[in-house]
C-alpha cells in the first residue's frame, strides 16, 4: 500500500526568492568592489565573462548555478564559507568591507611573487602593500596615470609612493608602461598585462 504524502507548510513568503537574488547580487557587487574593479564591465572583461552575463549577476536578474557561484567566489578570492557568512550589513559597515581585500587573494598574490622570484621563503609583503597592488592591477584595466593610481589608493602623488605601490607589479610584468621608451614622460600611463590579469 502506497504511503500517502503528508502536506508540508511552506516557511517561505511570496517574494522571498526575489529577495534572495537581490541579496546575492549585493554580495557579488561588494565582492567585486573590494578587489578594486571600478565597473562591472572591467571585471567581466578580465575574468572572461560576457558583459551582459555578468551584469545580470549583479542586477539580480540571473539564476546562477552552484557551479557558477563557486567560480565567481574563486574569481573574487573568496571561499565558499564566505558566502554562507553573508548577512545584510549597514551602509557604514558595507563601505568599510569594500576597501578590504580578501585574505585568500592576498595569500595568492604572495605565492605568485614567491614562484616568479624563485625564492623559498614567503616574500615580505605586508597585507597593506599586497592589497594596494591588487587594487592597482584591477584599477589599471584601463591605462591610468601616476596621479590617478595614487589618488585611487588615497596616497599623495609622489614618485616614491608610486615605486612602493607598483614597483613589484612592474618588475614582475603585471603592469606595463604605455610609453616604455620614455619612462619619465609626463603623459606616461600604466596598464595591466595578461600576466597581471591572472593575479587578480
Amino acid at each position: 500500500m502506497a504511503k500517502k504524502p503528508i502536506p508540508r507548510a511552506s516557511t517561505f513568503k511570496p517574494g522571498d526568492f526575489d529577495q534572495l537574488k537581490k541579496d546575492l547580487a549585493n554580495f557579488f557587487t561588494e565582492a567585486r568592489k573590494r578587489l578594486g574593479y571600478m565597473t562591472k564591465d572591467e571585471f567581466a572583461d578580465t575574468k572572461n565573462y560576457t558583459r551582459s552575463q555578468y551584469s545580470e549577476y549583479e542586477s539580480g536578474k540571473a539564476n546562477p548555478t552552484i557551479e557558477t557561484i563557486f567560480n565567481l567566489l574563486n574569481d573574487y578570492g573568496l571561499r565558499s564559507e564566505d558566502l554562507f557568512k553573508f548577512v545584510k550589513r549597514s551602509k557604514e559597515h558595507e563601505e568599510k568591507t569594500q576597501t578590504s581585500i580578501p585574505i585568500a587573494k592576498i595569500e595568492q598574490l604572495r605565492e605568485q611573487v614567491k614562484i616568479l622570484l624563485k625564492i623559498e621563503e614567503t616574500p615580505k609583503l605586508t597585507d597593506q602593500n599586497a592589497s594596494r597592488i591588487i587594487k592597482t592591477l584591477a584599477f589599471c584595466i584601463k591605462p591610468r596615470s601616476k596621479a590617478e593610481i595614487l589618488s585611487n589608493l588615497g596616497l599623495k602623488n609622489t614618485t616614491n609612493n608610486l615605486k612602493r605601490t607598483i614597483g613589484v607589479a612592474l618588475d614582475l610584468d603585471w603592469l606595463e608602461m604605455t610609453n616604455p621608451e620614455s619612462p619619465n614622460n609626463p603623459k606616461q600611463h600604466y596598464v595591466i598585462t595578461e600576466k597581471g590579469k591572472l593575479v587578480v
